[in-house]
């Protein structure tokens, strides 16, 4: 699996889980939105005497009738959020010809499906709309990504920069976890610098190399450091 491949898989699983905490979400947001459909409208009181009922002044309300208090219909924006994004992973879906694409089945799964039958270049395109989702949803529901630092009597090198400064990201099931590779800053404070793939012969190892790429490894493939971190 190229690494276009693994950020693309991580990205996926990360904007599952980040949209079913907005389904939590909404489903909250629409229980509270019934219980105050179903309370009991305030009753307005007589404009002469404050009563509540009709006194047969000409300023009442028709005699014998209440008016009462009219609430306008209250939006759930984490359903109208959830739907947003379900309907770009559907259409996701169908630009890349995801098999089931089209028939109302979860998106996320038909994406993950597509991926390994992806060219690399095409799975970088996808990668990019996932993260930019993913990010999208959990900024707006206030949740970081789902990731651990690599811990140790010595935290693991990186095997391409030597910074220690590896993470693994936790989103789905175990056999889809990956690790990457935060950087490091320059000496005295510098700027950050990101750790990327050189190509053929970087010494990250990775099997279809990529220049340019954020480095990513599977979970299982880091000198087996990751073997101790749990969720």
């Amino acid at each position: 699996m190229t690494p276009h491949h693994l950020h693309a898989t991580a990205a996926a699983w990360s904007l599952a889980d980040a949209r079913q905490h907005l389904a939590q979400l909404a489903d909250d947001e629409a229980a509270q939105i019934a219980a105050e459909a179903r309370e009991e409208p305030a009753l307005l009181r007589s404009p002469v005497y404050r009563s509540r009922h009709a006194s047969g002044s000409h300023s009442d309300p028709v005699g014998g009738m209440l008016a009462t208090a009219t609430r306008p219909d209250r939006r759930n924006r984490w359903a109208e959020m959830a739907e947003r994004a379900t309907g770009k992973l559907h259409w996701l879906a169908q630009q890349i010809d995801a098999p089931g694409a089209g028939l109302g089945l979860d998106p996320i799964t038909l994406v993950l499906s597509a991926l390994p039958m992806l060219q690399p270049g095409t799975t970088a395109v996808v990668a990019k709309h996932l993260r930019d989702e993913d990010r999208w949803v959990r900024e707006a529901i206030g949740i970081a990504p789902d990731r651990a630092p690599l811990h140790g009597p010595i935290p693991p090198a990186c095997p391409a920069c030597r910074a220690r400064n590896l993470h693994v990201q936790t989103a789905g099931p175990q056999s889809a976890w990956t690790v990457v590779c935060d950087g490091s800053r320059e000496p005295d404070g510098g700027p950050h610098r990101p750790c990327l793939c050189t190509g053929t012969g970087c010494p990250c190892g990775m099997d279809g190399a990529v220049e340019g790429v954020a480095h990513i490894w599977p979970r299982d493939a880091v000198l087996g450091a990751v073997a101790g971190v749990t969720r």
